[in-house]
């Protein structure tokens, strides 16, 4: 019974994708701001509507002094200042739930997307 249990574990290990250092690696999103949009996105340009639950490397490219990335939902708060361009990185673990992107000073600027259960292993 040990050795199944152990021979499960290795395969567990195995079928995630690791880092040279031997930690997992976070797929990344990536969020822009401008002064008159806001987006986040996979690293196929494509827009986040839906992700699996788990941890996300997400970049964000602030490049508006007159707006910022804010990033709300389960057990998430983050955010650039307004009045000041920054580059950041941010490893966040996200539930399920919905989240919200959205700039503090315009209220047009702004986007969501819905975090579900990561299925089962196989």
């Amino acid at each position: 019974m040990l050795r199944l249990l152990l021979a499960a574990a290795a395969l567990t290990v195995v079928g995630l994708p690791m880092a040279a250092s031997g930690s997992p690696i976070q797929p990344q999103l990536n969020a822009k701001v401008t002064s008159r949009a806001i987006s986040l996105t996979n690293t196929n340009g494509q827009r986040v509507r839906m992700l699996d639950q788990r941890s996300y490397r997400v970049v964000v490219k602030d490049s508006s002094k007159a707006q910022n990335f804010h990033l709300v939902g389960p057990g998430v708060n983050l955010k650039t200042r307004v009045f000041e361009t920054s580059s950041r990185s941010w490893i966040v673990g996200l539930s399920p739930g919905t989240y919200v992107y959205k700039s503090d000073k315009n209220a047009k600027l702004r986007g969501t997307f819905s975090v579900t259960s990561s299925p089962p292993p196989a």
